[in-house]
Protein backbone atom coordinates (compact mmCIF):
# COMPACT_ATOMS: atom_id res chain seq x y z
CA UNK A 1 0.00 0.00 0.00
CA UNK A 2 1.59 3.83 -0.63
CA UNK A 3 0.80 5.89 2.26
CA UNK A 4 1.30 9.56 2.78
CA UNK A 5 4.52 8.21 4.72
CA UNK A 6 6.10 7.35 1.90
CA UNK A 7 5.86 10.80 -0.20
CA UNK A 8 7.51 13.14 1.97
CA UNK A 9 7.07 15.50 -1.32
CA UNK A 10 4.48 14.25 -3.99
CA UNK A 11 1.82 16.11 -6.10
CA UNK A 12 -1.56 16.66 -5.98
CA UNK A 13 -4.13 17.58 -8.94
CA UNK A 14 -6.38 20.30 -7.82
CA UNK A 15 -9.97 20.09 -10.09
CA UNK A 16 -11.99 23.44 -9.23
CA UNK A 17 -11.85 27.65 -9.90
CA UNK A 18 -10.30 28.33 -6.29
CA UNK A 19 -7.83 25.71 -6.10
CA UNK A 20 -6.20 27.73 -2.85
CA UNK A 21 -9.31 27.72 -1.15
CA UNK A 22 -9.98 23.90 -2.09
CA UNK A 23 -6.68 23.16 -0.78
CA UNK A 24 -6.73 25.04 2.63
CA UNK A 25 -9.01 22.60 4.52
CA UNK A 26 -5.67 19.93 4.38
CA UNK A 27 -3.17 22.40 4.96
CA UNK A 28 -1.49 21.24 8.11
CA UNK A 29 -0.62 24.92 9.03
CA UNK A 30 -4.53 25.62 9.70
CA UNK A 31 -4.78 25.06 13.29
CA UNK A 32 -7.91 24.39 15.19
CA UNK A 33 -9.52 24.78 18.58
CA UNK A 34 -7.54 23.31 21.63
CA UNK A 35 -8.42 19.22 21.65
CA UNK A 36 -7.32 16.52 23.36
CA UNK A 37 -4.75 13.97 21.17
CA UNK A 38 -3.62 11.27 23.77
CA UNK A 39 -5.61 10.57 26.67
CA UNK A 40 -2.90 9.95 29.87
CA UNK A 41 -5.12 7.24 30.69
CA UNK A 42 -4.72 5.62 27.30
CA UNK A 43 -0.88 5.49 27.44
CA UNK A 44 -0.14 2.09 27.94
CA UNK A 45 -2.86 0.59 25.77
CA UNK A 46 -0.82 3.24 22.54
CA UNK A 47 2.54 1.61 23.63
CA UNK A 48 1.62 -1.74 23.24
CA UNK A 49 -0.14 -1.00 20.00
CA UNK A 50 2.77 0.50 18.39
CA UNK A 51 4.53 -2.57 19.47
CA UNK A 52 2.05 -4.45 17.91
CA UNK A 53 2.14 -2.45 14.91
CA UNK A 54 6.82 -2.44 14.53
CA UNK A 55 6.29 -6.41 15.26
CA UNK A 56 3.77 -6.98 12.85
CA UNK A 57 5.72 -5.17 10.22
CA UNK A 58 9.38 -7.37 10.87
CA UNK A 59 7.05 -10.58 10.76
CA UNK A 60 5.54 -9.78 7.27
CA UNK A 61 7.40 -10.57 3.63
CA UNK A 62 7.84 -6.72 3.20
CA UNK A 63 11.87 -6.87 1.81
CA UNK A 64 12.21 -2.78 1.78
CA UNK A 65 12.24 -2.36 5.54
CA UNK A 66 15.16 -2.08 7.52
CA UNK A 67 14.76 -4.90 9.84
CA UNK A 68 17.38 -4.47 12.10
CA UNK A 69 16.63 -0.64 12.81
CA UNK A 70 12.99 -1.63 13.44
CA UNK A 71 14.64 -4.25 16.00
CA UNK A 72 16.07 -1.38 18.02
CA UNK A 73 12.89 0.37 18.11
CA UNK A 74 11.07 -2.48 19.32
CA UNK A 75 13.10 -2.90 22.01
CA UNK A 76 14.10 0.80 22.64
CA UNK A 77 9.75 0.76 23.44
CA UNK A 78 9.92 -2.16 25.57
CA UNK A 79 12.72 -1.01 27.66
CA UNK A 80 10.57 2.33 28.09
CA UNK A 81 8.62 2.87 31.19
CA UNK A 82 4.86 4.20 29.97
CA UNK A 83 5.78 7.60 31.43
CA UNK A 84 9.11 7.98 29.11
CA UNK A 85 6.95 6.93 26.39
CA UNK A 86 4.22 9.12 27.10
CA UNK A 87 6.45 11.68 27.36
CA UNK A 88 8.42 11.05 24.13
CA UNK A 89 5.20 10.59 22.27
CA UNK A 90 3.61 13.78 23.23
CA UNK A 91 6.42 16.28 22.66
CA UNK A 92 5.93 19.56 21.61
CA UNK A 93 2.13 19.33 22.70
CA UNK A 94 0.31 21.29 25.76
CA UNK A 95 0.23 18.88 28.76
CA UNK A 96 -3.63 19.54 30.65
CA UNK A 97 -1.74 20.14 34.94
CA UNK A 98 -5.31 18.00 36.41
CA UNK A 99 -5.63 15.29 33.42
CA UNK A 100 -2.42 14.57 31.77
CA UNK A 101 -3.83 14.64 28.90
CA UNK A 102 -1.72 16.23 25.80
CA UNK A 103 -3.87 18.82 23.77
CA UNK A 104 -3.28 20.10 20.05
CA UNK A 105 -4.66 22.10 18.12
CA UNK A 106 -3.01 20.61 14.61
CA UNK A 107 -5.42 20.30 11.71
CA UNK A 108 -6.61 16.57 12.04
CA UNK A 109 -7.51 16.65 8.66
CA UNK A 110 -4.03 17.93 7.28
CA UNK A 111 -2.21 16.26 4.61
CA UNK A 112 0.49 18.04 3.88
CA UNK A 113 2.66 21.44 5.86
CA UNK A 114 3.48 23.13 2.46
CA UNK A 115 2.51 23.42 -1.11
CA UNK A 116 3.38 25.75 -4.32
CA UNK A 117 2.33 25.81 -8.01
CA UNK A 118 4.40 22.65 -9.77
CA UNK A 119 7.60 24.08 -10.37
CA UNK A 120 10.72 20.64 -9.81
CA UNK A 121 9.19 17.50 -9.16
CA UNK A 122 5.85 17.44 -11.18
CA UNK A 123 5.85 16.83 -14.77
CA UNK A 124 3.54 19.96 -16.60
CA UNK A 125 0.39 20.06 -18.78
CA UNK A 126 1.44 20.58 -22.21
CA UNK A 127 -0.76 22.51 -24.09
CA UNK A 128 -2.57 21.59 -27.72
CA UNK A 129 -0.31 25.15 -28.72
CA UNK A 130 2.90 23.29 -27.57
CA UNK A 131 3.40 25.37 -23.71
CA UNK A 132 4.29 24.08 -20.69
CA UNK A 133 2.10 25.15 -17.94
CA UNK A 134 1.18 24.01 -14.50
CA UNK A 135 -2.49 25.55 -14.66
CA UNK A 136 -4.82 25.26 -17.76
CA UNK A 137 -8.41 24.41 -18.27
CA UNK A 138 -8.97 20.70 -19.19
CA UNK A 139 -10.12 21.05 -23.19
CA UNK A 140 -6.60 23.14 -23.67
CA UNK A 141 -4.46 20.48 -22.77
CA UNK A 142 -3.01 18.06 -24.91
CA UNK A 143 -4.08 14.91 -23.41
CA UNK A 144 -3.08 12.30 -25.81
CA UNK A 145 0.73 13.21 -25.64
CA UNK A 146 0.60 13.54 -21.20
CA UNK A 147 -1.67 10.33 -21.12
CA UNK A 148 -0.10 6.86 -22.13
CA UNK A 149 1.89 8.67 -24.78
CA UNK A 150 5.04 7.42 -26.43
CA UNK A 151 4.79 3.72 -24.46
CA UNK A 152 6.63 2.06 -28.15
CA UNK A 153 9.93 2.84 -26.73
CA UNK A 154 9.20 2.36 -22.88
CA UNK A 155 7.62 -1.37 -23.79
CA UNK A 156 11.12 -1.71 -25.81
CA UNK A 157 13.58 -0.97 -23.40
CA UNK A 158 11.94 -3.39 -21.28
CA UNK A 159 12.07 -6.25 -23.72
CA UNK A 160 15.72 -5.73 -24.39
CA UNK A 161 16.58 -5.25 -20.90
CA UNK A 162 14.56 -7.91 -19.55
CA UNK A 163 13.52 -10.59 -22.54
CA UNK A 164 16.72 -9.95 -24.57
CA UNK A 165 15.39 -8.47 -27.46
CA UNK A 166 18.26 -7.05 -29.73
CA UNK A 167 17.69 -3.39 -30.51
CA UNK A 168 17.36 -2.83 -34.37
CA UNK A 169 18.24 0.87 -34.52
CA UNK A 170 20.94 3.21 -33.12
CA UNK A 171 18.64 4.65 -31.10
CA UNK A 172 17.67 1.85 -29.70
CA UNK A 173 21.31 0.31 -28.86
CA UNK A 174 21.31 3.90 -26.99
CA UNK A 175 19.02 3.34 -24.91
CA UNK A 176 19.97 -0.09 -24.39
CA UNK A 177 23.45 0.79 -23.30
CA UNK A 178 21.97 3.10 -21.23
CA UNK A 179 19.39 0.60 -19.40
CA UNK A 180 21.55 -2.96 -19.56
CA UNK A 181 22.81 -2.60 -16.17
CA UNK A 182 19.36 -1.54 -14.60
CA UNK A 183 17.58 -4.75 -14.00
CA UNK A 184 17.47 -4.31 -10.49
CA UNK A 185 15.49 -1.24 -11.14
CA UNK A 186 13.05 -2.62 -14.10
CA UNK A 187 12.09 -5.39 -11.84
CA UNK A 188 10.35 -2.93 -9.32
CA UNK A 189 7.84 -2.77 -11.83
CA UNK A 190 7.13 -6.53 -11.88
CA UNK A 191 5.68 -6.40 -14.87
CA UNK A 192 6.33 -4.60 -18.67
CA UNK A 193 2.88 -2.74 -18.43
CA UNK A 194 3.56 -1.60 -15.10
CA UNK A 195 6.77 0.01 -16.11
CA UNK A 196 5.07 1.41 -19.33
CA UNK A 197 2.04 3.01 -17.42
CA UNK A 198 4.46 4.53 -14.65
CA UNK A 199 6.68 6.20 -17.61
CA UNK A 200 3.09 7.41 -19.56
CA UNK A 201 0.36 8.01 -17.52
CA UNK A 202 -0.66 11.04 -16.55
CA UNK A 203 -1.13 10.58 -12.10
CA UNK A 204 -0.41 12.28 -9.39
CA UNK A 205 -0.21 10.99 -5.88
CA UNK A 206 -3.37 13.11 -4.77
CA UNK A 207 -6.58 14.26 -5.85
CA UNK A 208 -8.86 16.88 -4.95
CA UNK A 209 -12.06 18.47 -6.00
CA UNK A 210 -15.19 20.02 -3.85
CA UNK A 211 -17.25 16.65 -5.41
CA UNK A 212 -14.47 14.54 -4.30
CA UNK A 213 -13.06 16.03 -1.39
CA UNK A 214 -9.34 14.98 -0.82
CA UNK A 215 -8.40 10.89 -2.45
CA UNK A 216 -4.75 9.97 -2.58
CA UNK A 217 -2.91 6.89 -3.04
CA UNK A 218 -2.66 5.31 0.21
CA UNK A 219 -6.50 4.39 -0.33
CA UNK A 220 -5.02 1.86 -2.93
CA UNK A 221 -3.37 -1.78 -2.17
CA UNK A 222 -1.88 -1.35 -6.00
CA UNK A 223 0.57 1.77 -6.97
CA UNK A 224 0.31 0.39 -10.75
CA UNK A 225 -3.56 0.34 -10.38
CA UNK A 226 -3.31 3.32 -9.04
CA UNK A 227 -1.47 5.00 -12.12
CA UNK A 228 -2.98 3.50 -14.66
CA UNK A 229 -6.63 4.48 -13.58
CA UNK A 230 -5.68 7.85 -11.78
CA UNK A 231 -6.84 9.43 -15.36
CA UNK A 232 -10.25 7.65 -15.83
CA UNK A 233 -11.35 7.98 -12.02
CA UNK A 234 -10.58 11.77 -12.04
CA UNK A 235 -9.84 13.73 -15.04
CA UNK A 236 -11.66 12.02 -18.01
CA UNK A 237 -15.31 12.92 -17.06
CA UNK A 238 -14.70 16.47 -15.92
CA UNK A 239 -16.33 19.23 -17.65
CA UNK A 240 -14.07 20.49 -20.55
CA UNK A 241 -14.22 23.91 -18.96
CA UNK A 242 -12.74 22.41 -15.98
CA UNK A 243 -9.70 24.25 -14.58
CA UNK A 244 -7.22 21.87 -13.34
CA UNK A 245 -3.49 22.80 -11.10
CA UNK A 246 -0.53 20.98 -10.62
CA UNK A 247 0.37 21.30 -6.66
CA UNK A 248 3.77 19.81 -5.38
CA UNK A 249 3.17 19.70 -1.59
CA UNK A 250 5.40 18.83 1.40
CA UNK A 251 3.84 16.06 3.87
Amino acid sequence: MMTNDDYQHFVCIVAGDNPDELMKPYDRREEEEPYVRYHYKDAAKIKEKYIELYEGILNSDEETIDKEELEDIVNDLKEMSVEEFYEELTEGLTIDDETGDAISTENRQGMFSYYELGKWLSVPFLLKGGREVFQAKKSDINWDKIHLGGGDIYRKAWEMVMEGVEPSTDYEKTIYDNMKDKETYFKKFETKENYVVSNTAFWGYAFLSEKTGWVDASDTNDQFVWMAEYYNMFIKNLPNDTLLTIYECKK
